[in-house]
């Protein structure tokens, strides 16, 4: 067998070569058989009334009875010829039906091989988003806290200028009601900042729920959003009772 060929391919080139073989050994078995047929009716059977030995009898004998063994032996190779022939076929025919499965099979790992590729793409786009959020909602609690501090530190002011002052000028009230309505604009700004930035931020829980696996995260991230909006409750509140208290002191 040589060193390139393949055990298939070896078997199959056996085959072939058995079976040129035994067509030759058929064909020559034919011939054999059509000479002693002829033997047979020329000289056996027109030797009638003749002086033919034993010896003779035998040969005859023998060759009639190797020309049975003969057809028997044609018989038995062509009929498995036949069952070799059909067999091979359906071998190729398996071969064949292997060789589009092999090629099905690897075009699906392929395609999942590129779905799982971008589905870990996404999963990681998606933490990186989460972290940006994560840390956008810590610095807004801060900004939301400091406001908060500067705003009582205002009213308190406010309150102890009025206890002290009650007899102070127009003016100087105008100043500080002045300040009051600016602080309350601006926090009241911020405050829209912070729902649109809340808005935006429950967009991105909402979207990473959608592809997240892990409940006790998403209950982490429910819970931090429901804080979140809780403290924005609050801080409306506080902001409607400085409306309040600048529309009193106006």
């Amino acid at each position: 067998m040589a060193s390139n060929m393949s055990f298939a391919d070896w078997r199959a080139t056996t085959n072939d070569s058995l079976m040129t073989t035994a067509e030759s050994l058929l064909d020559n078995l034919e011939d054999v058989a059509e000479l002693l047929t002829e033997i047979n009716d020329k000289y056996i059977k027109n030797a009638v009334g003749q002086d033919i030995d034993q010896e003779r009898d035998n040969i005859i004998q023998k060759f009639h009875e190797g020309v049975d063994s003969a057809r028997n032996v044609v018989g038995v190779l062509k009929r498995e010829k036949w069952r070799l022939s059909k067999r091979e076929m359906s071998v190729e025919l398996r071969m064949g039906e292997l060789e589009d499965y092999k090629l099905h099979l690897k075009s699906d790992m392929s395609s999942l091989n590129e779905t799982v590729d971008a589905l870990s793409m996404r999963v990681v786009q998606l933490e990186n988003e989460l972290v940006e959020a994560q840390e956008l909602r810590e610095t807004l609690e801060w900004e939301k806290a400091d406001f908060k501090r500067r705003y009582e530190e205002t009213v308190h002011k406010y309150s102890d200028f009025l206890s002290t002052k009650p007899n102070s000028s127009n003016i100087l009230q105008n100043k500080q009601l002045e300040l009051l309505i600016n602080e309350n604009k601006i926090v009241q700004q911020k405050v829209t900042d912070l729902l649109e930035e809340n808005k935006q931020l429950k967009e991105l829980v909402r979207t990473k729920d959608t592809l997240s696996e892990k409940p006790d995260h998403e209950d982490h991230v429910a819970r931090l959003t429901r804080d979140f909006l809780r403290e924005l409750s609050n801080l409306d509140t506080e902001d409607d009772d400085t409306s309040k208290l600048v529309d009193q002191s106006v």
